[in-house]
């Protein structure tokens, strides 16, 4: 059990300065700004680009289609196979060989990526890419669970989703000049990879080692963890030992499905609600929404530890979907405005408060595995969301004075469901 012992140690080495946020918190989550950093400027602005380089001009609408939806099926099935693996492995540290061994394996991908003019390598490119940091994201996320105390892991949470944020912004703006310089993909690549290796550089010297679990709490080895038939069991084992992960999973996914739409169609709301010009009041507005969401998202973590999860994420759900209906319904820019900071406070606040919920009750020395699973949540919500597209068509050839109005007021009721499964995991609180 000295292995075991030894992880507690590195607990309450971690926290015992005081309860609250500290500079530990930053630092063990370091690594999420460079991993955000890099997806939210490819997916967005590199992507893209890379497509119109590649691909005929007829086919690039199906060919980003492709590149996207391979990208979600993968990141769905290697983020689970890598965190089983990261549980598993019998090394003196179990986490931060595979962030760094992610990383490495992610910059051919990127060259991969980023260099080549054939579709078909462009797309081998993204998928190494994305099972590379796939494999870095698994062990990664589970560095929470493994050093942070539960009571003080809303605040570790909180600084991991400002990181989050705070690495949205940074890819995105570092993208932006570089463009504005005249550089091309490569440049921006070549920025992103440099933030990654960076940030796990930092975490390497900042992370505290995670010894094995003992033997006899190992759920089998590597070997086994690669076993299709033993993987699906396990998986099964990990899902289901837990009702309150369950519970937070799965309003996770009904959230992100409600919310999901703000993020995508509202330029195309702003433009045709209130005309072209809307544009540019919208990249003002969503550097607003960055740092509001940052802001709630370490306020709400921390305030979670004090006053409990459930009450706060009730609070964050309610927030986000007056925001959704709000926008719909917005008679000016300005409401839009302040319907769109209620949004960013809610979906900050829920994301760092159901972490750290999550963070509370995976299975002990399982982290990698369970958010992995979690993650599915994420991938699936992400593309069902992409159905609100034919609707969005649908109420334009019907409806076309209220499409915007019945498009984010439905979204707004999905994100209100997750209040199911948070409410009944408060009541399973209370009576514990």
């Amino acid at each position: 059990m000295k292995q075991a012992s030894a992880q507690a140690v590195s607990r309450r080495h971690h926290r015992e300065e005081g309860t609250g946020l500290d500079r530990r918190d930053f630092e063990i989550n370091i690594y999420g700004l460079g991993l955000m950093a890099l997806w939210t400027t490819v997916n967005t602005i590199v992507l893209p680009m890379r497509i119109e380089a590649t691909a005929p001009a007829r086919l690039q609408g199906s060919a980003l289609g492709l590149v996207g939806l391979v990208g979600t099926g993968i990141a769905a099935l290697a983020q689970p196979v890598a965190g089983r693996v990261s549980d598993a492995a019998p090394l003196s540290d179990r986490r931060r060989p595979f962030i760094l061994a992610g990383t490495v394996l992610a910059l051919p991908g990127i060259i991969g990526f980023g260099w080549t003019s054939s579709f078909a390598l462009l797309l081998l490119g993204y998928v190494l890419l994305q099972v590379a940091a796939n494999v870095a994201q698994a062990a990664f996320q589970a560095l929470i669970p493994d050093l942070v105390d539960e009571r003080q892991r809303g605040a570790a949470s909180g600084a991991k989703n400002a990181l989050t944020v705070a690495g949205a912004a940074l890819g995105l703006l570092g993208a932006r000049r570089l463009i504005a310089a005249g550089a091309g993909s490569g440049a921006i690549l070549i920025f992103l990879a440099v933030v990654l290796v960076a940030t796990a550089g930092l975490t390497a010297l900042w992370v505290p080692a995670i010894p094995p679990l003992p033997k006899n709490e190992r759920q089998g080895c590597i070997a086994h963890a690669l076993n299709p038939r033993h993987l699906w069991r396990s998986f099964a084992e990990t899902w289901n030992r837990s009702a309150p992960f369950r519970k937070a999973v799965i309003a996770q996914f009904l959230f992100l499905l409600g919310t999901y739409p703000a993020q995508r169609f509202l330029l195309l709301f702003l433009e045709d609600r209130f005309g072209s010009g809307a544009s540019a009041s919208a990249a003002a507005g969503l550097a607003g929404a960055i740092v509001l969401a940052a802001i709630a998202a370490t306020v709400a973590g921390w305030l979670s530890d004090t006053i409990g999860r459930t009450s706060i994420l009730i609070v964050s759900i309610v927030l986000a979907s007056v925001g959704m209906a709000g926008i719909g319904f917005a008679p000016s820019l300005a409401v839009v405005a302040i319907a769109g900071g209620l949004v960013a406070v809610g979906n900050g606040a829920f994301q760092a408060v159901n972490w750290a919920l999550l963070s509370d009750h995976v299975p002990e020395g399982e982290g990698a595995t369970a958010f992995g699973l979690a993650n599915i949540a994420t991938a699936g919500a992400g593309a069902l969301a992409g159905l609100f597209g034919p609707l969005v068509d649908l109420m334009d050839a019907v409806v076309p004075a209220g499409t915007y109005q019945l498009t984010f007021g439905l979204a707004a009721l999905v994100a209100l469901t997750s209040l199911f499964p948070v409410r009944s995991l408060a009541r399973s609180v209370r009576t514990q």
